[in-house]
C-alpha cells in the first residue's frame, strides 16, 4: 500500500527587498488545501505589511506545476459538514479578498499547470509571467461548482466577457500562447528562463520608489473599483512630499542610480 503524500504548506521568506511565497504540496500537484489557502493568506499579508518588502513573487513548489486548483479530496468533507463548509468559505474569502487589498506589486510565476483555484489566486497577481509549458484551466463546470462571482468578476477584467464564457462554460485547458493572446498572462518565456527573468522583474520593480510604484498599484486597482480612487489620489499626493521625490531629482541631475528609502 503506498504512502499517502505529506500534507502540503506554504512557505514565505524576504530576500533582497523581495518576498519569495512558495505554493508547496508535490505530492498533488501544488493543490491547495483549506490550511494551506490560510497559511497562503497570513504569510502575503506578513510580507505586505513589512516595510523592507517591495515587491513579491508567488511560484509553485518545482516546475509541474503553480498550483492545480483546490484540493479536491477535502470536497466531500466540504459537502457534508456545515462546520467544514463555513470554514472553508471563510478561509477562502479571507484570501482572496487579501490578494485585492494587497498593497505591495505581486507577480505570480507560473511553471506547468494553473488549475481552477490556482488561476484565481494567479489573477489576484499585478503581474502574471508563464512558461511556455504551463496550462490553464477553471474545471468548475466538470466538477458541478458554482464558480463564485467575485472571482469570476476578476476573470472578466483579465480576459473579458468572451474568453471568460468560453474558459468556464467549457473547462479546457489553454495553452500558455492561448493564454497569453487572452490576456490571462503578461508573458511566456522558456521555461529554462523563467526564474532568471522573474527575478529580474522583481528587482526593477524593487529598485524603484516604493511610494511611487504602491500609488500606481492603487491607481490601477481604482480603475476598476472606483470606491479605491479617493486613497489613490492621496498616495499619489502625498509621492510629492516624500524624501523619494528629492533624491529621485537629485539622482538624476547627478546621473547616478537613485536610493530610494519609501518615506
Amino acid at each position: 500500500m503506498s504512502a499517502m503524500p505529506p500534507p502540503g504548506t506554504v512557505h514565505g521568506k524576504a530576500e533582497d527587498s523581495v518576498g519569495w511565497v512558495t505554493i508547496s504540496n508535490p505530492g498533488r500537484r501544488n493543490a491547495l488545501s483549506i490550511s494551506m489557502m490560510g497559511q497562503l493568506d497570513e504569510i502575503l499579508r506578513r510580507l505586505d505589511d513589512d516595510p523592507t518588502v517591495r515587491v513579491i513573487v508567488l511560484r509553485g513548489e518545482g516546475r509541474v506545476a503553480f498550483a492545480a486548483g483546490a484540493d479536491i479530496s477535502e470536497f466531500e468533507a466540504q459537502q457534508t459538514s456545515a462546520v467544514t463548509r463555513s470554514l472553508a468559505e471563510k478561509t477562502e474569502a479571507s484570501l482572496f479578498g487579501g490578494l485585492a487589498t494587497l498593497s505591495t506589486p505581486l507577480i505570480a510565476m507560473i511553471h506547468g499547470h494553473c488549475l481552477g483555484a490556482g488561476v484565481a489566486v494567479a489573477l489576484g497577481a499585478d503581474i502574471r509571467i508563464a512558461a511556455d509549458d504551463s496550462r490553464f484551466a477553471i474545471p468548475a463546470a466538470r466538477l458541478g461548482i458554482g464558480y463564485p462571482v467575485t472571482l469570476t468578476h476578476a476573470l472578466v477584467h483579465a480576459v473579458g466577457p468572451g474568453y471568460a464564457a468560453e474558459i468556464l462554460f467549457t473547462g479546457r485547458p489553454l495553452a500558455a500562447a492561448e493564454a497569453l493572446h487572452a490576456g490571462l498572462v503578461n508573458r511566456v518565456l522558456p521555461a529554462g528562463e523563467l526564474e532568471e527573468a522573474t527575478r529580474a522583474l522583481a528587482a526593477a520593480i524593487a529598485a524603484n520608489a516604493p511610494l511611487t510604484v504602491r500609488a500606481a498599484k492603487a491607481a490601477i486597482k481604482s480603475a476598476v473599483d472606483a470606491t479605491r480612487r479617493e486613497d489613490a489620489e492621496a498616495l499619489v499626493a502625498a509621492c510629492a512630499e516624500s524624501d523619494d521625490v528629492r533624491e529621485g531629482q537629485r539622482a538624476f541631475m547627478q546621473k547616478r542610480r537613485p536610493e530610494f528609502s519609501g518615506r
